[in-house]
């Protein structure tokens, strides 16, 4: 798949050995990087070399990426300004965003504004790195066959109908919608699930 893969600069060399190891891995694997531009970044970064000297270039180049990617994944455990408008642009381009955090950085995870955004496409992911290559692997399995659609007949009760009758008055979402986002919550909590996914 074509991958979309970004992460802060900021505090970049306590770091660098987790990015590196979410890019080889993607490589590793057969993806694409649509903008692999982590191994350039390092080598100015350690040469001391932070001067940034075209960053209209650059952003235009991050956005060209972004839309030519099935999917985003955005380490953001440093996060700032960057990585949240690279996320918020990825959603806008209905691309799949995994979003990655190390360990319990954060002590108001379930309080960040990030929750707050409806999104059946978004997953945020607390991880260590024994677990890391794992999540991401689960994360991409959902979406292996995204564009492939598949039709089926559905015949519901007169309780079901009625309350998605109800729902799509009061939440104007089409019913198909709403039952794609019900199937979808029930696909992303379920552990066996995942793990079948993982071991496949």
């Amino acid at each position: 798949m074509k991958i979309y893969f970004t992460c802060s600069t900021g505090d970049f060399f306590t770091h660098e050995k987790t990015y590196f190891q979410i890019r080889n891995h993607l490589i590793s694997q057969g993806h694409l990087l649509t903008r692999d531009w982590l191994p350039h970044t390092a080598k100015l970064l350690h040469d001391g070399d932070t001067v940034i000297r075209d960053i209209k270039k650059i952003y235009r180049d991050n956005i060209t990426a972004i839309k030519e990617a099935d999917l985003a994944i955005i380490e953001d455990t440093v996060s700032n300004f960057s990585t949240g408008h690279q996320i918020t642009v990825a959603l806008q381009y209905h691309k799949p965003t995994l979003v990655l955090w190390q360990g319990k950085k954060h002590r108001q995870f379930s309080q960040m504004f990030i929750h707050g955004i409806e999104s059946d496409i978004l997953q945020v992911s607390e991880y260590n790195l024994k677990q890391l290559d794992s999540t991401i692997d689960t994360f991409i399995k959902k979406y292996s066959d995204i564009d492939e659609k598949n039709r089926f007949h559905l015949v519901l009760n007169n309780l079901e109908r009625r309350y998605l009758d109800w729902a799509q008055f009061t939440t104007g979402k089409s019913r198909t919608q709403i039952i794609r986002d019900a199937l979808r919550q029930e696909i992303d909590k379920n552990e066996n699930y995942n793990q079948y996914l993982t071991s496949h």
